[in-house]
């Protein structure tokens, strides 16, 4: 009886619906069996950024107390032609609320709608590195963060993760903490450009913050894992 094979290879390799592939195996011949996911992340399809440095947050809310759509603390405009799927978005904020009835909030939304306009004239832009650390691929995506001024006004498709917090004091000024939001999703969405992912934190008085954010990134070759043409 003939041995069982598989091809080798580093990457996934896809054909079109109802046509025949070879078993996918590692360079020792075993089957892989990981995730998709798991395995978009290894063939250098996974990307990571970081908001904020060290122990130098970015101060949110349009740099000022309340909420600015158009100067978001983070986004990930997605062109057309690739699709992305966020798997981790994480944002840890400086509770400075000291006076009672103060509201402080971060939620995660989706422009499916439209790219961001932010750019190095509106915020930092920053390098995504990927989630393999020989870098095989760099992200198609823009990735802007700390947006001091206006860039276009997203609209909020949906929300992928909110937290709000409302400080009840007998006595002002006496509070101090931490308001944070991870979103980790068992079933990410599949945000496919031209369109993005905006991170925002604001509220009563101004909240400074780190953030970190993580996903899968889908071009134009993977395109039959997310229907493109």
């Amino acid at each position: 009886m003939a041995a069982s094979q598989v091809i080798a290879r580093r990457n996934p390799t896809l054909t079109g619906e109802g046509l025949t592939i070879g078993a996918w195996g590692d360079r020792a011949g075993v089957l892989v069996t990981q995730s998709e996911l798991d395995a978009l992340v290894a063939a250098g399809f996974g990307f990571h950024v970081t908001v904020g440095a060290l122990t130098t947050p970015i101060q949110g809310g349009g740099a000022g107390t309340v909420l600015d759509y158009e100067q978001s603390e983070l986004s990930i405009s997605v062109p057309a032609g690739v699709a992305i799927m966020p798997i981790r978005l994480s944002a840890q904020c400086e509770l400075p609320a000291d006076q009672d009835g103060d509201v402080q909030e971060i939620f995660f939304m989706v422009d499916r709608a439209a790219a961001s306009t932010a750019a190095a004239g509106t915020g930092t832009v920053e390098v995504a590195f990927n989630m393999r650390t020989d870098n095989p691929r760099s992200s198609l995506c823009t990735v802007v963060s700390a947006n001091t001024s206006d860039h276009g006004t997203p609209t909020i498709s949906a929300e992928l993760a909110r937290v709000g917090k409302v400080t009840n004091l007998l006595t002002a000024g006496i509070t101090q903490g931490v308001l944070d939001l991870l979103y980790e999703p068992d079933d990410p969405p599949i945000i496919i450009g031209p369109a993005a992912v905006y991170m925002y934190w604001c509220g009563t008085q101004a909240m400074s913050g780190f953030a970190q954010a993580q996903w899968i990134e889908l071009p134009e070759e993977l395109n039959a894992l997310w229907g493109g043409s």
